[in-house]
C-alpha cells in the first residue's frame, strides 16, 4: 500500500510541473517558416521579433508548425548562413508549451 501511495504522489508531483520547467532559464519563441526567403527554412522568433537560426533544430522530436510556441535554451555559435535573418545558435534544451 505504501508503494502505491508513493507512486501516486510521484505521478502527481510530475504532473504538477510546468513543461518548460525542464528548461530552467529558457526563453519563449515561436516557430516561423521562412522557406520562401532565399536559403531560409524554419527559424525561431523571440518575443522582441528577432530571429534565431538553430543549427540543430532537427535533432528534437517536434512537429514543425507555423506559430507553434516553444521554450528554448540556446548558445550562440560562430558561423554564417545563407538566410541571414538572425543569430546562429545551438539549441541546448527545447520544450513545447
Amino acid at each position: 500500500m505504501k508503494k502505491l501511495l508513493l507512486l501516486f504522489s510521484l505521478v502527481a508531483l510530475v504532473a504538477s510541473c510546468s513543461t518548460h520547467d525542464a528548461c530552467s532559464g529558457s526563453v519563449h519563441v515561436k516557430m516561423r517558416n521562412l522557406t520562401g526567403l532565399d536559403g531560409c527554412g524554419w527559424v525561431l522568433q523571440l518575443n522582441d521579433n528577432s530571429y534565431l537560426e538553430a543549427q540543430n533544430l532537427n535533432e528534437f522530436e517536434i512537429e514543425f508548425v507555423e506559430g507553434k510556441d516553444l521554450h528554448v535554451k540556446y548558445e550562440e555559435v560562430d558561423g554564417g548562413s545563407i538566410c541571414m535573418v538572425g543569430k546562429i545558435v545551438k539549441i541546448t534544451c527545447l520544450t513545447e508549451d
